[in-house]
């Protein structure tokens, strides 16, 4: 049976509009800024069916089970950042709910299809390298047990931050939401732009160099964001950036530094294993780079947002793990952590 609802209108006057309702449609062409970035992310876009998948399928026949898993190991524990396209597509629906700028609305929909082609190209190159894993992966020995493990728990951690997520835009507005993303993509930026120049193949190199282009797109939506916003913050949502700022590190750390102890979940062997798993993608000329340029990518990613964050008088936080003073951040919690790359 169908349930026809009643509604009691009066078409002579103009209807009211539910709130945070994608309807009706609107057009804001006034923030140029936001509408030359979108045209902007057109322009550089790349197909990741033009990367030579056959080079990298033969690059893998070369080397022995440790190496190739240990690549495969790599591209699996970047997927955890990389599975973000979920992540914009809900901000997308919550961008056309809340009516926000048409460049700005534009922007998020085409980092949703970057996002989703870096989640693609870990998926490839996990299965030209080592096809299977984890999920049908068979350990023969403890190590690969253990990096096995480390994935899978690696990923349950990011089922804790899609959740917090989804709850997040009851929490906070835009612009705290998007400013918390700047650490994570200014250090994207500089890591894989580093590992394009020390790819040993010419397949990883574009990958990498075609990643650190996006990355660079999407650090400078970060921060039309907070040149949008600043100003009009109160010293409460200034607060909110600087823990979101924190938090983005702390998130982001397991794969280009180190996992912080007091948050993440994960086994007693993680780092252990992690290091070794590095250390034979090196060997197999897979270029990682070592804990010293992770910490440099790091200074460089907090002098670009520091001064960011200086010009509108919010404060950097602290970040002890590169012995870097500044805000202290103490109250990091799973409903702070979200979930990209």
């Amino acid at each position: 049976m169908v349930v026809v609802i009643k509604y009691n209108l009066n078409f002579n006057l103009e209807p009211d509009f539910p709130p945070n309702n994608a309807y009706p449609p609107r057009w804001n062409f006034d923030n140029e800024k936001a509408l030359q970035l979108y045209r902007r992310a057109k322009k550089e876009q790349w197909d990741e069916d033009n990367i030579n998948w056959e080079e990298i399928k033969e690059y893998a026949s070369g080397l022995d089970r440790k190496q190739r898993l240990a690549i495969a190991y790599w591209w699996s524990l970047l997927s955890n950042f990389d599975n973000a396209t979920p992540v914009f597509a809900y901000a997308v629906v919550k961008s056309f709910e809340n009516h926000l700028d048409t460049g700005v609305r534009g922007i998020l929909t085409t980092i949703t299809f970057d996002e989703n082609r870096h989640n693609m190209v870990c998926g490839l190159s996990i299965n030209n390298v080592f096809p299977g894993f984890p999920f049908e992966f068979k350990p023969k020995d403890e190590l690969e047990r253990k990096a096995m493990l480390n994935v899978l728990w690696t990923w349950w951690n990011g089922s804790r931050y899609w959740k917090a997520y989804l709850e997040a835009y009851n929490k906070y507005s835009f612009d705290v939401l998007f400013t918390s993303f700047m650490m994570g993509e200014a250090a994207a930026t500089t890591v894989f732009s580093t590992m394009s120049k020390g790819a040993k193949i010419k397949a990883f190199q574009e990958i990498f160099k075609n990643t650190a282009v996006d990355e660079t797109r999407h650090y400078a939506f970060t921060h039309l964001i907070m040149s949008d916003n600043a100003e009009k913050m109160d010293d409460e949502r200034k607060k909110l950036v600087t823990k979101q700022v924190r938090a983005g590190f702390v998130f982001l750390s397991l794969i280009t530094y180190l996992p912080p102890k007091d948050f993440w979940e994960l086994p007693p062997w993680f780092i252990e294993t992690h290091e070794k798993m590095e250390d034979l993608a090196r060997s197999a000329g897979f270029y990682i780079p070592d804990l010293k340029e992770k910490e440099e990518a790091w200074r460089n990613a907090i002098i670009r947002v520091g001064s960011s964050l200086k010009r509108y008088n919010i404060k950097m936080p602290a970040i002890p793990e590169l012995g870097i003073s500044g805000e202290e951040v103490l109250d990091i919690k799973e409903g702070d952590i979200l979930p990209v790359f």
